[in-house]
């Protein structure tokens, strides 16, 4: 039995739509699976989300937009590498302007480290962070880490930069640029003095923990803890700030993959 072209050429679209949406079902029910794996329960997420506005009264919008006390010296994303994107950029820069001790776990090109420096008070210090270009062997594997091999990759990769954005700039001397492994960092000395500190070093489970005790025990009365990447992309992040978001109350802000932390004053 002949069968017409165009019953063919049906038939074959019908195959392809249907392969597709299948495709496409399977692959949004694989995400799910890994988030709701990604949480402890459930039920209400342990971070909740919140709107940026609502967060903060520096953020508080005016009817016509947002509130100028967060108005910033900015640059974009555009170009840059291992980067905040641009509502992220406004959020940091924003808290830096009233920030006289700022600490940044995680380095890589320099410009946040830019961005905060550039929105600081005259006298403030920023200190951060990175591995040593080529300091591979610094890097405490922990094989237990889910897919450990490649976020020590990422790490090791987003930290070969020599030359840093904020350097050759009015700001550099707010900068002291230290270089090591963040797991071996003694953070005793600035116990109780950073008004805002921004963690976005190695994205591994046991690194995400070990950096978030530390700024916990660096973060100031009434300063702020931020942490970048929280989603389940990052499955280290997303599981160490899900159990911390158990006995601290983190925020998820809205449109970015920042979650805050308020150390009460």
């Amino acid at each position: 039995m002949s069968v017409s072209p165009f019953l063919f050429w049906f038939l074959v679209f019908l195959a392809v739509f249907f392969a597709g949406a299948f495709a496409a079902a399977l692959s949004y029910a694989l995400r799910q699976r890994v988030r709701m794996k990604l949480r402890p329960n459930f039920g209400k997420p342990p971070v909740p989300h919140v709107a940026i506005d609502v967060w903060s009264e520096i953020f508080r919008s005016t009817g016509l937009g947002p509130n100028r006390d967060s108005e910033i010296a900015f640059i974009g994303q555009a170009g840059a590498l291992a980067s905040i994107n641009d509502t992220e950029t406004w959020v940091l820069g924003a808290l830096s302007k009233k920030a006289k001790r700022i600490f940044e776990f995680g380095t890589a090109t320099g410009r946040t480290t830019y961005v905060m420096a550039r929105n600081a008070p005259e006298d403030a210090k920023v200190d951060t962070l990175t591995y040593l270009a080529g300091g591979d062997d610094d890097y405490e594997f922990n094989a237990d880490d889910p897919d450990a091999e490649k976020w020590r990759k990422i790490a090791i990769g987003e930290s070969h930069y020599e030359k840093f954005y904020y350097e050759d700039t009015p700001v550099a001397g707010k900068v002291t640029q230290h270089f090591g492994d963040s797991a071996k960092f003694d953070e005793t000395p600035y116990a109780a003095q950073m008004d805002l500190i921004f963690v976005d070093g190695a994205h591994s489970y046991s690194y995400v923990k070990s950096d978030s005790a530390k700024a916990l025990r660096m973060v100031a009365p009434g300063g702020y803890v931020l942490w970048h990447d929280y989603s389940p992309r990052c499955p280290g992040v997303f599981k160490a700030l899900n159990e911390l978001g158990k006995e601290l109350p983190l925020a998820h802000l809205k449109g970015t993959t920042l979650v805050a932390y308020r150390k009460p004053a």
